[in-house]
C-alpha cells in the first residue's frame, strides 16, 4: 500500500493512502491551485506581534484537519462502517477544503479589515469555489458525479446528509476542525494552553442510532480538559489586548484608502476591486484567488509611502510595531463617558478620532455550544446533551458570554493625556 507521509507540528508524522479513497481524494485535492493558496493565507492573523513564531498558514491547519478527520473515521468504520464507507470520501474532502474561501490578511481577520459591518462568510466562498472551479470539480467527479453537491452539503450543514457527517468538521463540542487549531496554534505560539488528549477523544466517539456524533460518557474527563485547553487559548492568545489593537489598525488603514478614494497613489486592480466592495461573496473567484498575505503586506507597505499622512502613519504603525494602545473598560466603568474623554484626548493629541479611536469587543467563543450541543452515549445508551452531562461544560460555556471584554484603542500619546498607564 503506497502512503505519502507529511511532517506536522503535533502528531510528527501524517500519513494517506493512495489506496483508501477517503484518504487519496486528500491527495489528490493537495495538488489543486486553490489548496496551494492556502500556503499564503496566514491562520492567525497578527498573532506574530505578539508570539514570535506563529506564522504558520491555513495550509499545514487544512492538511491537519483531513488527517484527523480520516482517524476518527477509521474509528467510527470499526462500529459503523456501511455508513463511514457511502460518506467518507465527502467528508475528507470537505475537512480538506473546509478553509478555502479564507482571504488575506489573516483568515478571520480579514472580514474585520475589508467589511467590519459584514459576517465572515468565508464558508459560503468555500463553497462557491468548490462550485465554481473547474479544477476542483474534476477531481472530486473522480471519485462520483455527485461529489461537488455532497461535500457542499457537508460544509453547509445540509439537513439531507446525516448529522454526524458534518459534526465531524463543524459539530458543537470537539470537532476536527478545532481540535487541529487549538493545539497547533498553541505550539507555534510557543504555549502550553491549548493542549490536551487528541486520542482519548477520537476513541471515544461514537454515531447514535439517529445519526448523530456521540461522546462515550467515560471519557468526559478528556472533553472537559480540550473545553480549558480551547478557553485558555481565546482568553490568553486569540484576544491578547495587543492583537484586538492590531486589527484596528488593518481596519483603519483600509477605511483610509477607501475615503482617499480616486486620489490613492497605489493599488493594483485585485486592491481597487475590493476597496470598491461591499462585501466578499461580489468579488470575482480571480480577486479571491489572488487576496493573499504577500498582497496585503506589499499594499501596506507601498502606503506606509504614501503622500497622505494619515494612511502613512498607519501602515508604518502595523509595519513597524509601532501599535495603537488599549484601555480596559470594566461593568462598573461609563462607557460613553469614558469614550468621550478619550475621543477629546485624540483630538487634542491632533488625531483624527474615526482612524485612532476604537471600541472592541471580544466574542462569545462558545456560543455555537449552546446552539449545537455535542450529544452524549451515556453507559445505559441513553443520550444527553454534553452541557447537561459535565457541569464544567456548561459553566464554560455560559460563562464566555459572561466574560466578555471591552477595550478602547487609542495612540500612546492620548492614554498619557488622560493619565492611565496600564
Amino acid at each position: 500500500m503506497a502512503t505519502i507521509a507529511f511532517a506536522d507540528v503535533v502528531h510528527q508524522t501524517i500519513y494517506f493512502s493512495t489506496e483508501i479513497e477517503s484518504e487519496s481524494i486528500i491527495l489528490d485535492l493537495i495538488d489543486t491551485k486553490w489548496f496551494q493558496r492556502l500556503r499564503d493565507i496566514a491562520q492567525t492573523g497578527n498573532t506574530n506581534l505578539v508570539y514570535m513564531f506563529s506564522e504558520h498558514s491555513r495550509f499545514g491547519h487544512s492538511l491537519g484537519v483531513a488527517y484527523l478527520a480520516c482517524h476518527l473515521m477509521s474509528r467510527l468504520a470499526q462500529l459503523s462502517p456501511k455508513e463511514v464507507k457511502e460518506y467518507g470520501p465527502a467528508i475528507s474532502a470537505a475537512a480538506l477544503l473546509h478553509d478555502i474561501g479564507h482571504i488575506a490578511p489573516g483568515s478571520h481577520t480579514a472580514y474585520k479589515t475589508w467589511y467590519p459591518n459584514g459576517k465572515d462568510v468565508h464558508e459560503d466562498l468555500s463553497i462557491r469555489i468548490i462550485k465554481e472551479d473547474p479544477e476542483i470539480n474534476a477531481v472530486l467527479k473522480k471519485y462520483g458525479s455527485d461529489m461537488p453537491e455532497t461535500v457542499c452539503k457537508i460544509l453547509s450543514e445540509s439537513e439531507d446528509l446525516p448529522a454526524w457527517t458534518w459534526e465531524i468538521i463543524s459539530g458543537g463540542g470537539w470537532n476536527v476542525d478545532r481540535g487541529n487549531w487549538c493545539i497547533v496554534d498553541s505550539v507555534m505560539a510557543g504555549v502550553t494552553y491549548g493542549r490536551y488528549n487528541i486520542p482519548a477523544l477520537i476513541e471515544s466517539m461514537v454515531i447514535t442510532k439517529d445519526g448523530h456524533l456521540a461522546l462515550r460518557e467515560n471519557r468526559l474527563d478528556a472533553m472537559v480538559h480540550f473545553a480549558i485547553a480551547r478557553h485558555s487559548m481565546y482568553r490568553q492568545v486569540y484576544h491578547h489586548r495587543v492583537l484586538l489593537a492590531s486589527e484596528t489598525l488593518n481596519k483603519s488603514i483600509v477605511q483610509r484608502a477607501r475615503d482617499i478614494g480616486v486620489e490613492l497613489e497605489f493599488a493594483d486592480k485585485v486592491a481597487q476591486e475590493v476597496l470598491q466592495s461591499s462585501g466578499p461573496m461580489e468579488l470575482s473567484l480571480n480577486t479571491v484567488f489572488a487576496m493573499r498575505e504577500a498582497w496585503w503586506r506589499y499594499h501596506v507597505f507601498m502606503w506606509s509611502q504614501e503622500k497622505d499622512s494619515v494612511l502613512k502613519d498607519l501602515s508604518q504603525r502595523l509595519i513597524n510595531r509601532k501599535l495603537l494602545k488599549t484601555i480596559r473598560v470594566s461593568r462598573k466603568d461609563d462607557l460613553v463617558e469614558i469614550m468621550n474623554k478619550a475621543r477629546k484626548a485624540v483630538t487634542e493629541m491632533g488625531f483624527d478620532p474615526k482612524y485612532y479611536l476604537h471600541q472592541v469587543n471580544t466574542e462569545d467563543v462558545h456560543a455555537g455550544d449552546l446552539k449545537s450541543s455535542m450529544q452524549v452515549l451515556l453507559d445505559d445508551n441513553r443520550q444527553e446533551p454534553l452541557g447537561k452531562c459535565e457541569p464544567l461544560w456548561d459553566y464554560l460555556t455560559r460563562e464566555s458570554g459572561q466574560a466578555n471584554k471591552a477595550w478602547i484603542v487609542l495612540p500612546a500619546e492620548a492614554k498619557v493625556k488622560l493619565g492611565i498607564e496600564r
